[in-house]
């Protein structure tokens, strides 16, 4: 249930710190409503929970961001739902997940290129970079190791082609007894833009 709870607070850390980590600025949306679907899942849930996003851009110079998610599960799976906080770091599984990394790969993506590692604020390092489509999005994605914590890896999607609130896919893995499991991911599944 932390893991869940953790999870949580980084998607909402994402969606709700826009200018700081949000992969483009409002102002890159095209007129009407781009509208994000996402299928969060975690280890301990037994089934994926839907994360909607949408940007509406108004004519006026005003935006709407809308948040919609939903769980279905037990009352243990379910204790932490739409617990949401402002915090710079967030520890998930008893790991702590760094902002300076992600921060500097997304303000940095346009540069990114396939095949290459770029080493990171703090030492970590982004590497086996490969370019995927995900719900229509071209992107390049590559897995983020912490020095510190090699026993965890996160992989991440940065779109290049249309603009999206939430990276297109985050997945974290641990390593348990020689193997690669699957503790969270966070994908991008369904992008339409209407009203344009």
């Amino acid at each position: 249930m932390k893991r869940i709870a953790g999870f949580l607070c980084v998607v909402a850390v994402f969606a709700i710190a826009g200018a700081a980590f949000a992969q483009t600025d409002l102002s890159v949306f095209p007129k009407g409503t781009t509208k994000m679907i996402y299928k969060m899942r975690t280890e301990d849930m037994t089934q994926p929970m839907p994360l909607e996003l949408s940007v509406t851009v108004h004519g006026d110079g005003t935006y709407t961001v809308r948040m919609v998610t939903e769980g279905t599960g037990t009352e243990d799976e379910l204790g932490s739902f739409g617990f949401i906080g402002g915090m710079t770091s967030v520890s998930a599984s008893g790991h702590d997940v760094s902002y300076t990394s992600l921060q500097a790969l997304m303000d940095q993506r346009s540069r990114l290129q396939e095949g290459q590692e770029y080493l990171l604020p703090g030492g970590g390092s982004f590497s086996s970079i490969t370019g995927a489509t995900i719900a229509g999005v071209w992107c390049l994605q590559g897995t983020l190791v912490d020095p510190d914590d090699p026993d965890v890896r996160t992989t991440v999607a940065f779109a290049l082609s249309k603009p999206v609130y939430i990276s297109p896919l985050i997945r974290v893995e641990e390593l348990r007894n020689g193997q690669w499991v699957e503790v969270f991911s966070l994908e991008l599944v369904e992008y339409t833009v209407t009203g344009s």
